[in-house]
Protein backbone atom coordinates (compact mmCIF):
# COMPACT_ATOMS: atom_id res chain seq x y z
CA UNK A 1 0.00 0.00 0.00
CA UNK A 2 1.47 3.21 -1.08
CA UNK A 3 2.21 6.10 1.92
CA UNK A 4 -0.20 9.13 2.24
CA UNK A 5 2.80 11.10 1.14
CA UNK A 6 3.74 9.58 -2.21
CA UNK A 7 -0.09 9.44 -3.18
CA UNK A 8 -0.37 13.43 -2.27
CA UNK A 9 2.99 14.12 -4.56
CA UNK A 10 1.65 11.75 -7.27
CA UNK A 11 -1.78 13.76 -6.91
CA UNK A 12 -0.02 16.88 -6.82
CA UNK A 13 1.57 16.25 -9.98
CA UNK A 14 -0.91 15.02 -11.35
CA UNK A 15 -3.34 18.37 -11.05
CA UNK A 16 -0.22 20.26 -12.29
CA UNK A 17 0.09 18.58 -15.56
CA UNK A 18 -3.77 18.92 -16.08
CA UNK A 19 -3.25 22.62 -15.75
CA UNK A 20 -0.77 22.61 -18.24
CA UNK A 21 -3.18 20.96 -21.04
CA UNK A 22 -5.88 23.70 -20.07
CA UNK A 23 -6.02 26.34 -22.16
CA UNK A 24 -6.97 29.10 -19.67
CA UNK A 25 -6.16 29.20 -16.09
CA UNK A 26 -8.46 28.17 -13.33
CA UNK A 27 -9.49 31.54 -12.50
CA UNK A 28 -10.47 32.52 -16.44
CA UNK A 29 -11.70 28.82 -16.65
CA UNK A 30 -14.90 29.53 -14.00
CA UNK A 31 -15.26 32.79 -15.32
CA UNK A 32 -15.94 31.53 -18.88
CA UNK A 33 -17.85 28.82 -17.50
CA UNK A 34 -20.01 31.29 -15.23
CA UNK A 35 -20.60 33.17 -18.72
CA UNK A 36 -21.52 29.79 -20.45
CA UNK A 37 -24.30 29.16 -17.44
CA UNK A 38 -26.08 32.69 -18.32
CA UNK A 39 -25.95 31.98 -22.16
CA UNK A 40 -27.33 28.10 -21.13
CA UNK A 41 -29.88 29.83 -19.64
CA UNK A 42 -30.61 32.32 -21.32
CA UNK A 43 -31.13 29.69 -24.34
CA UNK A 44 -33.29 27.32 -22.47
CA UNK A 45 -35.46 29.71 -21.54
CA UNK A 46 -36.21 31.44 -24.91
CA UNK A 47 -36.86 28.12 -26.94
CA UNK A 48 -39.06 26.85 -24.22
CA UNK A 49 -41.12 30.51 -24.26
CA UNK A 50 -40.71 29.79 -28.43
CA UNK A 51 -41.92 26.44 -28.19
CA UNK A 52 -45.39 27.22 -25.82
CA UNK A 53 -46.00 30.09 -27.82
CA UNK A 54 -45.72 27.78 -31.31
CA UNK A 55 -43.06 29.98 -32.99
CA UNK A 56 -41.14 26.88 -32.61
CA UNK A 57 -42.33 23.22 -34.01
CA UNK A 58 -41.13 20.04 -32.68
CA UNK A 59 -41.35 18.13 -36.27
CA UNK A 60 -40.18 14.77 -34.92
CA UNK A 61 -42.69 14.16 -32.22
CA UNK A 62 -45.62 16.58 -33.16
CA UNK A 63 -48.30 14.26 -31.77
CA UNK A 64 -46.30 13.98 -28.61
CA UNK A 65 -45.10 17.64 -27.46
CA UNK A 66 -44.69 16.30 -24.06
CA UNK A 67 -41.31 14.49 -25.03
CA UNK A 68 -40.02 18.27 -26.27
CA UNK A 69 -41.39 20.08 -23.20
CA UNK A 70 -39.75 17.93 -20.50
CA UNK A 71 -36.53 18.27 -22.55
CA UNK A 72 -36.79 22.03 -22.40
CA UNK A 73 -37.65 21.39 -18.65
CA UNK A 74 -34.73 19.53 -18.06
CA UNK A 75 -32.48 21.76 -19.65
CA UNK A 76 -33.26 24.74 -17.87
CA UNK A 77 -33.43 22.78 -14.73
CA UNK A 78 -29.81 21.66 -15.20
CA UNK A 79 -28.76 25.12 -16.25
CA UNK A 80 -29.97 26.42 -13.11
CA UNK A 81 -28.47 23.48 -11.07
CA UNK A 82 -25.45 24.37 -13.11
CA UNK A 83 -25.10 27.92 -11.31
CA UNK A 84 -25.79 27.07 -8.10
CA UNK A 85 -23.02 24.42 -8.07
CA UNK A 86 -20.52 27.42 -10.26
CA UNK A 87 -21.20 29.90 -6.97
CA UNK A 88 -20.20 26.66 -4.74
CA UNK A 89 -16.76 24.82 -4.66
CA UNK A 90 -18.41 21.44 -4.98
CA UNK A 91 -16.29 20.25 -7.70
CA UNK A 92 -12.73 21.74 -9.20
CA UNK A 93 -13.89 24.47 -12.13
CA UNK A 94 -11.93 21.93 -14.76
CA UNK A 95 -14.25 19.67 -14.08
CA UNK A 96 -17.33 21.76 -13.72
CA UNK A 97 -16.40 22.78 -17.30
CA UNK A 98 -16.10 19.22 -18.96
CA UNK A 99 -20.00 18.46 -16.81
CA UNK A 100 -21.45 21.80 -18.28
CA UNK A 101 -20.71 21.27 -21.86
CA UNK A 102 -21.25 17.85 -21.78
CA UNK A 103 -24.56 18.45 -20.75
CA UNK A 104 -24.66 21.24 -23.70
CA UNK A 105 -23.81 18.78 -26.65
CA UNK A 106 -26.33 16.09 -24.99
CA UNK A 107 -29.29 18.23 -24.37
CA UNK A 108 -28.33 20.22 -27.48
CA UNK A 109 -28.54 17.25 -29.88
CA UNK A 110 -31.73 16.43 -28.44
CA UNK A 111 -33.55 19.41 -29.10
CA UNK A 112 -31.55 19.49 -32.72
CA UNK A 113 -33.80 15.87 -33.18
CA UNK A 114 -36.70 17.28 -32.24
CA UNK A 115 -36.85 20.62 -33.86
CA UNK A 116 -36.06 18.96 -37.53
CA UNK A 117 -32.49 19.18 -37.74
CA UNK A 118 -30.13 21.91 -40.03
CA UNK A 119 -33.48 23.51 -40.95
CA UNK A 120 -34.39 24.62 -37.04
CA UNK A 121 -31.26 26.33 -36.71
CA UNK A 122 -29.71 24.11 -33.78
CA UNK A 123 -26.43 23.84 -35.76
CA UNK A 124 -25.16 27.21 -34.68
CA UNK A 125 -25.78 26.47 -31.18
CA UNK A 126 -24.09 23.00 -31.32
CA UNK A 127 -21.11 24.76 -33.68
CA UNK A 128 -21.21 27.63 -30.56
CA UNK A 129 -20.64 24.65 -27.80
CA UNK A 130 -17.50 22.77 -29.46
CA UNK A 131 -15.95 26.42 -29.61
CA UNK A 132 -16.52 27.13 -26.19
CA UNK A 133 -15.01 23.50 -25.30
CA UNK A 134 -12.14 24.50 -27.51
CA UNK A 135 -11.22 27.40 -25.42
CA UNK A 136 -11.90 25.44 -21.71
CA UNK A 137 -10.94 22.13 -22.87
CA UNK A 138 -7.64 20.19 -23.83
CA UNK A 139 -7.93 19.28 -27.58
CA UNK A 140 -8.85 15.93 -27.36
CA UNK A 141 -11.79 16.08 -24.77
CA UNK A 142 -13.17 19.53 -27.25
CA UNK A 143 -12.94 16.93 -30.43
CA UNK A 144 -14.37 14.36 -28.82
CA UNK A 145 -17.16 16.28 -27.83
CA UNK A 146 -17.27 18.75 -31.24
CA UNK A 147 -17.07 14.82 -33.18
CA UNK A 148 -20.22 14.20 -30.88
CA UNK A 149 -21.87 16.72 -32.80
CA UNK A 150 -21.08 16.54 -35.97
CA UNK A 151 -22.37 12.83 -35.71
CA UNK A 152 -25.78 14.11 -34.58
CA UNK A 153 -25.93 16.80 -37.08
CA UNK A 154 -24.62 13.75 -40.18
CA UNK A 155 -26.67 10.88 -38.34
CA UNK A 156 -29.87 12.71 -38.53
CA UNK A 157 -29.64 14.17 -42.51
CA UNK A 158 -28.89 10.78 -43.18
CA UNK A 159 -31.47 8.67 -41.30
CA UNK A 160 -33.72 11.58 -43.00
CA UNK A 161 -32.42 10.93 -45.87
CA UNK A 162 -32.72 7.21 -46.14
CA UNK A 163 -36.26 7.01 -45.37
CA UNK A 164 -36.81 9.89 -47.83
CA UNK A 165 -38.27 12.49 -45.38
CA UNK A 166 -35.38 14.79 -46.71
CA UNK A 167 -33.28 15.63 -49.61
CA UNK A 168 -30.38 13.72 -50.26
CA UNK A 169 -28.76 17.49 -50.46
CA UNK A 170 -29.19 17.97 -47.18
CA UNK A 171 -26.87 15.40 -46.11
CA UNK A 172 -24.17 17.50 -47.95
CA UNK A 173 -24.96 20.47 -46.09
CA UNK A 174 -25.00 18.55 -42.80
CA UNK A 175 -21.51 17.10 -44.08
CA UNK A 176 -20.54 20.84 -44.13
CA UNK A 177 -22.08 21.38 -40.79
CA UNK A 178 -19.59 18.85 -39.30
CA UNK A 179 -16.68 19.76 -40.67
CA UNK A 180 -17.01 23.49 -40.26
CA UNK A 181 -17.42 22.28 -36.53
CA UNK A 182 -14.41 20.31 -36.01
CA UNK A 183 -12.08 23.44 -38.06
CA UNK A 184 -13.80 25.56 -35.96
CA UNK A 185 -12.95 23.63 -32.20
CA UNK A 186 -9.17 22.64 -33.74
CA UNK A 187 -9.03 26.56 -34.39
CA UNK A 188 -10.54 28.30 -31.45
CA UNK A 189 -8.26 25.65 -29.50
CA UNK A 190 -5.07 26.68 -31.02
CA UNK A 191 -5.97 30.69 -30.59
CA UNK A 192 -6.88 29.77 -26.73
CA UNK A 193 -3.30 28.45 -26.49
CA UNK A 194 -1.52 31.55 -28.15
CA UNK A 195 -3.93 33.96 -26.01
CA UNK A 196 -2.13 31.83 -22.93
CA UNK A 197 1.13 32.10 -24.00
CA UNK A 198 0.89 35.91 -24.79
CA UNK A 199 -0.59 36.57 -21.51
CA UNK A 200 2.11 34.66 -19.54
CA UNK A 201 4.90 36.71 -21.84
CA UNK A 202 3.17 39.55 -20.64
CA UNK A 203 3.46 38.96 -16.66
CA UNK A 204 6.87 37.95 -17.63
CA UNK A 205 7.40 41.03 -18.89
CA UNK A 206 5.79 42.77 -16.24
CA UNK A 207 7.98 40.94 -13.29
CA UNK A 208 10.93 42.33 -15.59
CA UNK A 209 9.91 45.52 -15.66
CA UNK A 210 9.39 46.01 -11.83
CA UNK A 211 12.75 44.69 -11.32
CA UNK A 212 14.11 47.23 -13.96
CA UNK A 213 12.16 49.70 -12.45
CA UNK A 214 14.06 48.81 -8.84
CA UNK A 215 17.31 48.89 -10.17
CA UNK A 216 16.47 52.14 -12.28
CA UNK A 217 15.31 53.43 -8.84
CA UNK A 218 18.56 52.55 -6.86
CA UNK A 219 20.67 53.65 -9.64
CA UNK A 220 19.09 56.96 -9.66
CA UNK A 221 19.35 57.40 -5.58
CA UNK A 222 22.82 56.74 -5.54
CA UNK A 223 24.30 58.59 -8.18
CA UNK A 224 26.86 61.45 -7.76
CA UNK A 225 25.18 64.07 -9.99
CA UNK A 226 21.94 65.53 -8.61
CA UNK A 227 18.61 64.42 -10.42
CA UNK A 228 15.31 66.16 -10.19
CA UNK A 229 11.71 65.02 -11.88
CA UNK A 230 9.36 67.97 -12.46
CA UNK A 231 6.15 67.62 -13.45
CA UNK A 232 4.12 70.32 -16.08
CA UNK A 233 2.78 72.87 -13.18
CA UNK A 234 6.41 72.78 -10.95
CA UNK A 235 6.20 70.00 -8.67
CA UNK A 236 9.10 68.21 -7.72
CA UNK A 237 8.07 64.15 -8.66
CA UNK A 238 11.14 62.47 -7.51
CA UNK A 239 14.46 63.85 -6.10
CA UNK A 240 17.60 61.83 -5.60
CA UNK A 241 20.47 61.83 -2.44
CA UNK A 242 22.80 63.73 -4.50
CA UNK A 243 19.85 66.90 -5.35
CA UNK A 244 18.66 66.73 -2.10
CA UNK A 245 22.25 68.43 -0.47
CA UNK A 246 22.09 70.36 -3.43
CA UNK A 247 18.72 71.86 -2.61
CA UNK A 248 19.82 72.38 1.32
CA UNK A 249 17.94 68.62 2.60
CA UNK A 250 14.31 70.39 1.92
CA UNK A 251 11.16 68.63 4.26
CA UNK A 252 9.72 66.43 2.23
CA UNK A 253 6.78 68.17 2.45
CA UNK A 254 8.20 70.87 -0.09
CA UNK A 255 7.20 69.95 -3.25
CA UNK A 256 6.78 73.05 -5.64
CA UNK A 257 9.91 73.77 -7.45
CA UNK A 258 9.54 77.48 -7.08
CA UNK A 259 9.53 77.53 -2.82
CA UNK A 260 12.41 75.17 -2.75
CA UNK A 261 15.27 76.52 -4.96
CA UNK A 262 13.45 79.61 -6.94
CA UNK A 263 16.42 79.76 -8.51
CA UNK A 264 16.13 76.62 -10.05
CA UNK A 265 12.47 77.40 -11.15
CA UNK A 266 13.95 80.89 -13.11
CA UNK A 267 16.35 78.78 -14.97
CA UNK A 268 13.62 76.15 -16.45
CA UNK A 269 11.13 78.40 -17.00
CA UNK A 270 14.14 80.72 -19.28
CA UNK A 271 15.08 76.69 -20.60
CA UNK A 272 11.18 76.64 -21.65
CA UNK A 273 11.21 80.16 -23.49
CA UNK A 274 14.38 79.15 -25.45
CA UNK A 275 15.04 75.55 -25.02
CA UNK A 276 17.75 75.51 -27.72
CA UNK A 277 19.76 77.97 -25.52
CA UNK A 278 22.56 77.09 -23.59
CA UNK A 279 21.89 77.15 -19.58
CA UNK A 280 24.36 79.02 -17.55
CA UNK A 281 25.54 77.81 -14.02
CA UNK A 282 24.14 79.40 -11.24
CA UNK A 283 24.17 79.14 -7.45
CA UNK A 284 22.02 77.12 -5.25
CA UNK A 285 21.48 79.42 -2.51
CA UNK A 286 20.01 76.81 -0.25
CA UNK A 287 22.89 74.69 0.21
CA UNK A 288 25.58 77.94 -1.49
CA UNK A 289 26.34 74.87 -4.13
CA UNK A 290 27.40 75.80 -7.70
CA UNK A 291 25.30 73.96 -10.87
CA UNK A 292 25.45 73.38 -14.00
CA UNK A 293 21.71 72.09 -14.38
CA UNK A 294 20.34 70.65 -17.81
CA UNK A 295 17.11 70.09 -18.79
CA UNK A 296 15.51 67.29 -20.52
CA UNK A 297 11.81 66.91 -21.64
CA UNK A 298 9.97 63.63 -21.86
CA UNK A 299 7.46 62.88 -24.68
CA UNK A 300 4.27 61.47 -23.73
CA UNK A 301 1.84 62.37 -21.30
CA UNK A 302 3.14 61.26 -18.03
CA UNK A 303 2.82 63.34 -14.68
CA UNK A 304 6.44 63.95 -14.75
CA UNK A 305 7.54 66.07 -17.87
CA UNK A 306 10.71 67.73 -17.21
CA UNK A 307 14.35 65.81 -16.05
CA UNK A 308 16.55 68.26 -14.54
CA UNK A 309 19.98 66.85 -14.09
CA UNK A 310 22.60 68.95 -11.40
CA UNK A 311 26.00 69.13 -12.29
CA UNK A 312 28.11 70.13 -9.36
CA UNK A 313 30.11 73.28 -10.87
CA UNK A 314 33.02 73.10 -8.02
CA UNK A 315 33.98 69.13 -7.74
CA UNK A 316 37.17 70.69 -6.21
CA UNK A 317 35.29 72.54 -3.51
CA UNK A 318 33.46 69.62 -2.68
CA UNK A 319 36.38 66.80 -2.86
CA UNK A 320 37.57 68.94 -0.19
CA UNK A 321 34.90 69.26 2.10
CA UNK A 322 34.75 65.62 2.04
CA UNK A 323 38.23 65.79 3.03
CA UNK A 324 38.11 67.90 5.65
CA UNK A 325 34.49 65.73 6.92
CA UNK A 326 36.66 62.78 6.52
CA UNK A 327 39.83 64.40 8.61
CA UNK A 328 37.31 65.79 11.27
CA UNK A 329 35.72 62.37 11.59
CA UNK A 330 39.33 60.62 11.95
CA UNK A 331 40.24 63.42 14.24
CA UNK A 332 37.78 63.47 16.52
CA UNK A 333 37.77 59.15 16.47
CA UNK A 334 41.55 59.48 17.78
CA UNK A 335 40.67 62.29 20.24
CA UNK A 336 37.64 59.39 21.84
CA UNK A 337 40.38 56.55 21.43
CA UNK A 338 42.78 58.79 23.45
CA UNK A 339 39.96 59.25 26.24
CA UNK A 340 38.65 56.11 26.30
CA UNK A 341 41.98 54.64 27.33
CA UNK A 342 42.54 57.12 30.64
CA UNK A 343 38.61 56.51 31.31
CA UNK A 344 38.79 52.95 31.53
CA UNK A 345 42.38 53.19 33.68
CA UNK A 346 40.03 55.29 36.56
CA UNK A 347 36.84 53.51 35.97
CA UNK A 348 38.94 50.70 36.60
CA UNK A 349 40.68 52.02 39.43
CA UNK A 350 37.44 53.71 41.03
CA UNK A 351 35.98 49.72 40.86
CA UNK A 352 38.96 48.42 42.83
CA UNK A 353 38.44 51.08 45.59
CA UNK A 354 34.69 50.35 45.50
CA UNK A 355 35.31 46.55 46.74
CA UNK A 356 37.70 48.17 49.24
CA UNK A 357 36.28 46.95 53.22
CA UNK A 358 38.89 49.80 54.52
CA UNK A 359 37.39 52.58 52.59
CA UNK A 360 34.92 55.54 54.29
CA UNK A 361 31.16 56.27 53.53
CA UNK A 362 31.95 59.34 52.49
CA UNK A 363 34.49 58.22 50.30
CA UNK A 364 32.17 55.41 48.36
CA UNK A 365 29.71 58.13 47.75
CA UNK A 366 32.36 59.78 45.67
CA UNK A 367 33.62 56.51 44.09
CA UNK A 368 30.01 56.08 43.38
CA UNK A 369 30.35 59.10 41.54
CA UNK A 370 33.37 58.70 39.43
CA UNK A 371 31.57 55.53 38.56
CA UNK A 372 28.34 57.27 37.63
CA UNK A 373 30.40 59.39 35.43
CA UNK A 374 32.40 57.87 33.77
CA UNK A 375 30.01 55.56 32.50
CA UNK A 376 28.52 58.70 30.96
CA UNK A 377 31.85 60.29 29.74
CA UNK A 378 32.28 56.57 28.19
CA UNK A 379 28.32 56.74 26.08
CA UNK A 380 29.58 60.01 25.08
CA UNK A 381 32.59 58.46 23.79
CA UNK A 382 30.97 55.58 22.37
CA UNK A 383 28.31 58.06 20.24
CA UNK A 384 31.38 60.10 19.06
CA UNK A 385 32.86 56.70 17.54
CA UNK A 386 29.32 55.98 15.77
CA UNK A 387 29.67 59.24 14.21
CA UNK A 388 33.65 59.00 13.09
CA UNK A 389 33.02 55.61 11.80
CA UNK A 390 30.01 56.25 10.10
CA UNK A 391 29.58 55.54 6.29
CA UNK A 392 27.72 56.84 3.24
CA UNK A 393 24.47 54.66 3.61
CA UNK A 394 24.22 51.69 1.50
CA UNK A 395 20.33 51.30 0.96
CA UNK A 396 18.80 47.85 -0.06
CA UNK A 397 15.32 46.83 -0.87
CA UNK A 398 13.44 44.77 1.94
CA UNK A 399 10.15 43.80 3.33
CA UNK A 400 9.62 46.45 6.52
CA UNK A 401 7.45 44.41 8.81
CA UNK A 402 9.31 40.76 9.28
CA UNK A 403 12.60 43.08 10.00
CA UNK A 404 10.43 45.19 12.66
CA UNK A 405 9.14 42.32 14.05
CA UNK A 406 13.14 40.69 14.51
CA UNK A 407 14.03 44.01 15.67
CA UNK A 408 11.58 44.42 18.49
CA UNK A 409 12.74 40.80 19.35
CA UNK A 410 15.98 41.67 19.99
CA UNK A 411 15.57 44.36 22.06
CA UNK A 412 13.33 42.64 24.02
CA UNK A 413 15.74 39.64 25.02
CA UNK A 414 18.75 42.44 25.55
CA UNK A 415 16.18 44.43 28.35
CA UNK A 416 14.58 40.97 29.82
CA UNK A 417 15.95 42.06 33.44
CA UNK A 418 14.40 45.40 33.05
CA UNK A 419 10.43 45.52 34.34
CA UNK A 420 9.46 47.24 30.84
CA UNK A 421 6.43 46.13 28.41
CA UNK A 422 7.60 46.41 24.86
CA UNK A 423 4.93 46.35 22.34
CA UNK A 424 4.04 46.30 18.46
CA UNK A 425 1.36 47.24 16.45
CA UNK A 426 2.07 47.12 12.96
CA UNK A 427 -0.40 46.95 9.48
CA UNK A 428 -1.01 43.90 7.28
CA UNK A 429 0.37 43.65 3.69
CA UNK A 430 3.50 44.36 1.94
CA UNK A 431 5.49 47.01 2.98
CA UNK A 432 9.27 47.57 1.10
CA UNK A 433 11.53 50.70 1.63
CA UNK A 434 15.05 51.37 0.59
CA UNK A 435 17.06 51.76 3.70
CA UNK A 436 20.31 50.94 4.99
CA UNK A 437 19.26 48.00 7.23
CA UNK A 438 22.32 48.88 9.97
CA UNK A 439 21.68 52.06 9.98
CA UNK A 440 17.34 52.14 10.53
CA UNK A 441 18.23 49.45 13.36
CA UNK A 442 20.75 51.48 14.67
CA UNK A 443 18.45 54.98 14.43
CA UNK A 444 15.37 52.41 15.49
CA UNK A 445 17.39 50.88 18.53
CA UNK A 446 18.44 54.64 19.87
CA UNK A 447 14.83 55.58 19.49
CA UNK A 448 13.71 52.36 21.96
CA UNK A 449 16.09 52.76 23.86
CA UNK A 450 15.69 57.01 24.98
CA UNK A 451 11.85 55.30 25.37
CA UNK A 452 12.81 53.11 27.76
CA UNK A 453 15.00 55.82 29.81
CA UNK A 454 11.79 58.28 29.82
CA UNK A 455 9.49 56.03 30.19
CA UNK A 456 7.02 55.42 32.93
CA UNK A 457 7.28 57.74 36.20
CA UNK A 458 7.29 56.77 39.79
CA UNK A 459 3.59 54.83 40.17
CA UNK A 460 3.77 53.03 36.56
CA UNK A 461 6.43 51.37 34.90
CA UNK A 462 7.77 52.53 31.23
CA UNK A 463 5.34 50.76 28.78
CA UNK A 464 6.99 51.09 24.94
CA UNK A 465 4.49 50.71 21.39
CA UNK A 466 6.61 50.81 18.19
CA UNK A 467 3.83 51.02 15.19
CA UNK A 468 4.48 50.89 11.70
CA UNK A 469 1.79 52.62 9.64
CA UNK A 470 1.48 52.36 5.33
CA UNK A 471 -0.07 55.21 3.55
CA UNK A 472 0.38 54.06 -0.28
CA UNK A 473 -1.65 57.43 -1.91
CA UNK A 474 1.47 59.40 -0.46
CA UNK A 475 3.93 57.06 -0.80
CA UNK A 476 5.36 56.24 2.44
CA UNK A 477 5.07 54.42 5.38
CA UNK A 478 6.07 55.55 9.26
CA UNK A 479 7.67 53.73 11.96
CA UNK A 480 6.88 55.51 15.17
CA UNK A 481 8.14 54.55 19.15
CA UNK A 482 5.78 55.94 21.59
CA UNK A 483 6.42 56.19 25.66
CA UNK A 484 4.31 56.83 28.35
CA UNK A 485 6.84 59.20 30.01
CA UNK A 486 5.97 63.03 31.40
CA UNK A 487 6.35 64.15 28.01
CA UNK A 488 8.98 66.96 26.47
CA UNK A 489 8.09 70.59 27.31
CA UNK A 490 7.29 73.08 24.66
CA UNK A 491 10.47 74.90 25.95
CA UNK A 492 13.15 71.53 24.74
CA UNK A 493 10.89 70.14 22.05
CA UNK A 494 12.69 72.38 19.40
CA UNK A 495 16.03 71.55 20.78
CA UNK A 496 15.49 67.51 21.02
CA UNK A 497 17.83 66.70 18.11
CA UNK A 498 20.61 69.07 18.75
CA UNK A 499 24.03 67.66 19.96
CA UNK A 500 24.81 67.39 23.64
CA UNK A 501 21.43 68.69 24.60
CA UNK A 502 19.81 66.55 26.59
CA UNK A 503 17.33 67.02 30.09
CA UNK A 504 18.61 64.10 31.92
CA UNK A 505 21.49 64.13 34.15
CA UNK A 506 22.80 61.19 32.99
CA UNK A 507 22.56 61.61 29.49
CA UNK A 508 25.17 62.09 27.12
CA UNK A 509 22.74 64.18 24.50
CA UNK A 510 23.91 61.96 21.23
CA UNK A 511 21.82 59.70 20.70
CA UNK A 512 18.90 61.43 19.35
CA UNK A 513 21.28 63.86 17.18
CA UNK A 514 22.74 60.44 15.62
CA UNK A 515 19.53 58.71 14.89
CA UNK A 516 18.79 62.18 13.31
CA UNK A 517 21.67 62.33 11.26
CA UNK A 518 21.58 58.06 9.88
CA UNK A 519 17.63 58.97 8.81
CA UNK A 520 18.95 62.14 7.05
CA UNK A 521 21.73 59.74 5.14
CA UNK A 522 18.74 57.89 3.85
CA UNK A 523 16.57 60.63 2.96
CA UNK A 524 13.97 59.74 5.75
CA UNK A 525 12.21 62.34 8.21
CA UNK A 526 12.52 62.04 11.81
CA UNK A 527 10.03 64.18 13.98
CA UNK A 528 8.74 64.14 17.09
CA UNK A 529 5.35 64.83 18.62
CA UNK A 530 4.83 65.18 23.19
CA UNK A 531 2.03 65.74 25.09
CA UNK A 532 3.50 67.34 28.43
CA UNK A 533 2.53 64.96 31.27
CA UNK A 534 1.29 61.97 29.28
CA UNK A 535 3.55 60.64 26.05
CA UNK A 536 5.52 61.29 23.49
CA UNK A 537 6.15 60.02 19.95
CA UNK A 538 9.04 59.56 17.90
CA UNK A 539 8.06 58.98 14.13
CA UNK A 540 10.79 58.36 11.20
CA UNK A 541 9.11 57.93 7.55
CA UNK A 542 10.41 56.24 5.15
CA UNK A 543 9.74 55.73 1.27
CA UNK A 544 7.90 53.00 -0.32
CA UNK A 545 9.77 51.73 -2.86
CA UNK A 546 9.21 48.52 -5.65
CA UNK A 547 5.80 49.40 -6.94
CA UNK A 548 5.36 48.25 -9.94
CA UNK A 549 2.03 49.77 -10.91
CA UNK A 550 3.85 53.19 -10.69
CA UNK A 551 5.31 53.11 -13.92
CA UNK A 552 7.38 56.53 -14.38
CA UNK A 553 5.21 58.14 -11.82
CA UNK A 554 8.05 57.25 -9.06
CA UNK A 555 6.66 59.53 -6.65
CA UNK A 556 6.85 58.03 -3.32
CA UNK A 557 10.60 59.21 -3.70
CA UNK A 558 9.95 62.76 -3.65
CA UNK A 559 11.91 65.21 -1.78
CA UNK A 560 12.87 62.77 1.48
CA UNK A 561 13.80 65.27 4.27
Amino acid sequence: MEPASTRATQKSIKATEQREVYPLSATLTLRVVNYLNAFRLFISLSMAIAFQSGVMIATLAPQNPALTTSGLIAYIVLSIGLIVVARKPIMSCFALARLSLFIDILFLSLLYVLFGGLESGMGVLLIFVSASAAILLPLRMALFLASLATIVMVGESFANSHFGAEKPETLISAGFYGLTNLLTALLVHLLAFWARDYRLIAERQQRHLTRLEQINELIIRRMRGGVLAVDQLGEIQMMNESAWFLLGTPASTDRVLREVSPELHDALEHWRKSPGGDTMPLTLHASQAQVIPKFVTLPGQQDIRVLIFLEDNDVVAQRALELSTSALAKLSGSIAHEIRNPLAAASHAAQLLAESEDIAEPDQRLVAIINKQSRRMNDIVENILQLSRREKSRPDLFELKPWLQELVADFKSSQSQRDIVIESAMEEGETLVMFDRSQLHQAIWKLLENAVDHGGSEDEKPEIMLRMARYEDAGYCVVSVENNGAGIAELHIEHIFEPFYTTRQNGSGLGLYVARQLCEANQAEITVDSTPGWKTRFHIRLSLAGQAQSGLDINHNAVNG
